[in-house]
């Protein structure tokens, strides 16, 4: 039986939450953005680890603060790398419409468009790094979690509709076909098979502010998705999948002469190079643990029906085009039955009552939501 936390529990976690650093549903959004101090506007990146010269001493610092703060950095295996790669490439989404709105077909067409320009954005700033190898990356929404199917207008085919919940009876795409419940790829409980299963979700909920973020997917508010459809960069929602590959937050601390980048949340509207450089210091101590001719096979074979190239790009001044409440009010996001836990043998799961130990991701944790507590690699606060 999957374990839920009780409301006792919640109030405890609220409590405990209370007393850490702001979330990134706590970030007044709306802030002016700061001048940025890198003015050079550089369209490209080399193929080699070779940051610029003032960009070094803030990246040795962000990097020695993760490692030192994420409980086993490096062993944890669920990273929107560790994604892509078991996924040859192609990234499933399964949207969770938390919301009491209809969706129209053609919205849900612009919905997957943004999910894979967004995602594709950060992929551009590995494109032709130290061996990773995949250019773009296939996006693609295979499902819609929904209170009541009659809120999907139009033409549902090639979509599994769910109408399953979580403890909270939240909207929730079926557990059997996701990866964050089945690391070890085992998705044969999952009514579609392992075609049909979703490597993150998009949750969408009515009212929410700010954002979260982590190997379960990214979660923002449903009406600013929506109002942003067409955006170039939607900022909240480029932050939250940039927790997804592993950037931490800053909400105590800023790297040396770096004030403007995505991960520093409301500082900028769109990924800069820092972001990026940040993204590869990853990737580079990350690659030895897979199988990469594999992956460069399947990149060749399938090249011809990827999304569209994304050019890796940054601006020198972001726009601050933010139109978020000064002081947004806290949301403790639903609660979610536990996972198995990432590791080379599944675990059972862990009872909703076990206190977490060790650091996870950075001073901020990682996967903002209750159900943090049954992972082993949970701590502080939840990362948003």
């Amino acid at each position: 039986m999957k374990s839920v936390l009780s409301l006792t529990a919640l109030q405890l976690l609220a409590s405990y939450v209370s007393a850490l650093p702001l979330a990134d549903r706590d970030i007044p959004w709306h802030i002016t953005v700061p001048k940025n101090t890198h003015p050079v506007k550089r369209q490209s990146l080399p193929a080699t680890w070779d940051p610029p010269s003032d960009l070094v001493t803030p990246l040795n610092e962000v990097w020695e603060h993760e490692v030192s703060t994420y409980s086993d950095a490096l062993g944890f295996k669920n990273y929107g790398f560790d994604q892509v790669i078991a996924a040859q490439g192609k990234i499933n989404y399964c949207v969770r419409w938390d919301s009491s709105e209809t969706v129209t077909a053609a919205q849900r067409e612009k919905i997957a468009a943004a999910a894979s320009r967004s995602y594709n954005k950060w992929i551009a700033g590995l494109a032709g790094f130290d061996d990773w190898p995949y250019d773009t990356v296939e996006v693609e929404v295979v499902g819609y979690a929904v209170s009541d199917v009659s809120l999907l207008e139009g033409d549902t085919s090639g979509l599994d509709i769910y109408t399953t919940t979580d403890a909270d009876g939240i909207p929730q795409c079926d557990e059997t076909c996701g990866r964050f419940f089945h690391q070890d790829g085992d998705y044969s409980s999952c009514p579609g098979g392992a075609e049909r299963h979703y490597d993150e979700s998009l949750w969408l909920t009515d009212g929410f502010e700010g954002g979260a973020g982590g190997d379960w997917g990214q979660r923002v508010g449903q009406e600013y998705f929506m109002e942003n459809l067409d955006t170039e960069n939607i900022h909240i929602y480029l932050h939250e999948i940039g927790h997804t590959f592993a950037l931490d937050d800053f909400y105590d601390w800023t790297p040396t002469g770096v004030t403007s980048f995505i991960m520093l949340a409301g500082s900028a509207t769109e990924i800069t190079e820092f972001d990026f450089w940040m993204l590869r210091d990853w990737w580079r101590n990350l690659k030895d643990r897979y199988d990469l001719s594999a992956a460069v096979d399947s990149s060749r074979e399938e090249s011809s029906t990827v999304a569209p190239s994304t050019t890796a790009s940054f601006s020198a001044t972001p726009s601050p085009s933010m139109s978020f409440a000064a002081t947004p009010t806290p949301v403790l996001p639903s609660t979610t039955p536990t996972p198995v836990l990432p590791s080379a043998t599944p675990t059972p799961e862990q009872p909703a009552t076990e206190q977490p130990s060790g650091t996870p991701w950075g001073e901020h944790s990682w996967a903002e939501s209750p159900w943090w507590t049954g992972h082993s690699w949970w701590g502080k606060s939840g990362r948003a």
